[in-house]
């Protein structure tokens, strides 16, 4: 039988209260039991500005799915460690509905990594490119790449020298050739330190870069302006051939920041503004804008951390009335209206102990919004109450997080608190790495990822999926959180949107079979052995989400009926083609697929089987070898839908 801690503590401070986990540090073993914590309606005086308790959500169903969803495969990686906060950019849907897609590589399952490096993969608006083997550096062991267009087509990526600092700029020819040439020298650097964990975007050839002095065990801190290892920032006017010394934003110093923190940083661009968030545990969140290409800035505390930085370390903090602040997993966002937007995770703490793990610590299960014209923080989404149990005092809903899913390694390296395993990513939240983006119709999008009730790996750490919710109001509502990825067997972390969304949101995220990473969680009984991970690719049609047609995966609720509608995410590819075609699909249910060819004229010339398909996105190939040279119409049928579309054959 289950033994229940409801985990929780009440806070009231005015007219704010809210329920969060405290920490038991004599609990038993999570074999033993499986740990239920009370955490709803999050709201703190430590916030800038007011929390809306109750955030509400446009829309409410009961939807509830139980289904696999499938994806296309654009890559893999032994090197699980994507961020150690912010997932930053690393995806771009360009102006012709193709997507180029970045991520930190390594082909070798040494634990050394020494081929990691920034992998890219292309989607010329059916197919992507083959997997990637090898990293588009030459010579440099890199890692965290940002991805960008300039203004004459080329394809960048920037990522750091992972052992002398520095970031390395290698660049193509255009989008989806191969063909990559690292700058002659390093474009942003320091001699007084490693600069590492970049975050870079651009406006045209107008680059924008912010970067950290690593903080790690063998390298020297580094004190600019009075902040130990400060976050800095660099920009160019020429497409990354220049840069300024990097350097300190306006009003980022030693009255607000102590010290700075990896990936603990977010940026974008639109038009002429540019947008950066700086925050991190036991750190105010900050946002500078700037409306003409970086050369003024205006800065607004919009998060306010409740102790001030000289005084964390001396002043102790109540157990009964913690404080609270972001996790350092920031992105940010400007919208059409040239409205900035900001999400984020968020931790709790209850006395002045700066360790990692949850003994110590709280974390919140929902993830957080604010933007300019909303300027309140509010709960965007929510951890989704699988077997929708609640408490039955305050009827808040109540999750089945394990102690093994919030733990970190203690000192020793190894799982600490006498736990058998360690899952946290870092210093984040139980909700944490959130992406943005908008549509043409202004709506915003979010993605994170967050652990799943009542999925388990052998050590009882629960598996993550990626959620996703949208806003059509600026973010004063938010729809109800759907799971976007259904796994619940797998660890699916690290999405990272395209900043823009059109008819479908593009997303790829990263799959591995353990939850947490080997960096950070394997310890020396390789609790998380050090496997290839897959990095997958999802097209989601907005209709279905604002349908609300993926659903939140329920247990122990029946499946609703949906049809098995098609959609082609776009054309096929190559069109006019020879022997073979292909085209990326979405379907909404599983079901056989077929696809049928007519020609011009509407006769039938071929009937291709494509034999069952799950849920998701698929790759399908359309054999034209017994096809001669003219316009033909081919046809996706399932058991309830079909779509056509006109493709050419040259023989």
């Amino acid at each position: 039988m289950k033994r229940v801690i409801l985990l929780g503590a009440v806070i009231s401070a005015a007219s704010f209260s809210f329920a969060q986990q405290a920490s038991d540090l004599h609990k038993p073993s999570a074999q033993q039991l499986v740990e239920k914590g009370q955490f709803d309606a999050v709201e703190s005086p430590q916030f800038a500005n007011p929390v809306q308790t109750t955030s509400p959500e446009k829309s409410s169903h009961g939807k509830y799915r139980s289904e696999v969803y499938d994806f296309v495969k654009v890559g893999n990686t032994f090197y699980d460690l994507q961020t150690n906060a912010s997932v930053g950019r690393r995806t771009i849907l360009h102006s012709d509905g193709t997507i180029s897609a970045a991520w930190t590589f390594s082909g070798t399952s040494s634990t050394t990594w020494p081929d990691r490096g920034s992998a890219v993969n292309y989607y010329d608006g059916t197919n992507w490119g083959s997997m990637p083997t090898a990293r588009t550096e030459s010579v440099l062991r890199t890692g965290w790449p940002s991805i960008g267009e300039l203004s004459d087509g080329t394809i960048y990526t920037i990522a750091h020298d992972a052992a002398n600092g520095g970031l390395q700029m290698v660049r193509n020819s255009g989008k989806g050739m191969t063909d990559w040439s690292d700058d002659a020298n390093k474009v942003v650097s320091n001699p007084d330190g490693n600069l590492i964990w970049n975050r870079t975007a651009n406006i045209g050839d107008t680059m924008f870069t912010l970067v950290n002095f690593s903080a790690q065990a063998d390298d020297d801190d580094v004190i600019i302006g009075g902040i130990t290892n400060p976050t800095l920032y660099a920009r160019s006017t020429d497409g990354g051939l220049t840069w300024t010394t990097p350097g300190l934003l306006p009003g980022y110093d030693s009255a607000r920041y102590l010290d700075g923190g990896g990936d603990t940083y977010a940026i974008d661009v639109k038009g002429n503004t540019v947008a950066i968030v700086i925050g991190g545990r036991f750190k105010d969140v900050t946002l500078w804008k700037s409306t003409d290409r970086g050369d003024n800035w205006t800065r607004s505390i919009i998060d306010s951390f409740a102790i001030p930085r000289f005084e964390w370390g001396t002043t102790l903090i109540d157990p009964n009335n913690p404080v609270t602040c972001n996790d350092g997993a920031l992105d940010v966002l400007i919208d059409n209206n040239n409205n900035v937007h900001v999400a984020s995770g968020r931790v709790s703490y209850s006395d002045d102990d700066t360790t990692d793990d949850l003994a110590r610590s709280g974390s919140f299960f929902h993830l957080y919004h604010w933007s300019e014209n909303e300027p309140t923080w509010k709960i965007a989404g929510r951890l989704i109450n699988m077997d929708g149990s609640k408490d039955v005092t305050t009827g808040a809903d109540t999750y089945d997080i394990t102690a093994e899913t919030t733990n970190s390694m203690g000192a020793d390296g190894n799982p600490a608190n006498g736990l058998s395993y360690a899952a946290r990513y870092g210093g984040t939240s139980i909700s944490t790495h959130p992406s943005l983006s908008v549509d043409a119709n202004n709506t915003i999008y979010v993605t994170w990822d967050a652990p799943i009730e009542l999925t388990f790996n052998d050590y009882l750490a629960n598996f993550r999926d990626v959620l996703i919710t949208y806003s059509e109001d600026g973010g004063a509502t938010w729809a109800t959180t759907q799971n976007a990825t259904q796994l619940r067997s797998k660890e699916c972390v690290f999405a990272c949107m395209t900043k823009v969304t059109n008819d479908f949101v593009h997303f790829i995220f990263q799959e591995d079979v353990h939850p947490g990473t080997n960096l950070q969680n394997s310890g020396t009984g390789n609790l998380h052995p050090n496997v290839e991970n897959t990095i997958w690719y999802a097209a989601i049609p907005v209709e279905d989400l604002k349908d609300s047609m993926l659903g939140q995966n329920n247990l122990n609720v029946a499946p609703v009926t949906k049809e098995a509608t098609v959609f082609v995410v776009s054309q096929n590819q190559p069109n006019p083609f020879n022997e073979s075609t292909d085209v990326v699909i979405y379907l909404r249910a599983g079901s056989d697929l077929s696809v049928t060819v007519t020609d011009a004229m509407g006769k039938v010339v071929d009937v291709q089987e494509m034999g069952y398909r799950n849920a998701g996105n698929h790759k399908i190939t359309i054999d034209g070898t017994n096809l001669t040279s003219g316009v033909y119409f081919f046809t996706l049928k399932t058991t309830d839908s079909e779509v056509t579309k006109k493709m050419q054959v040259v023989k």
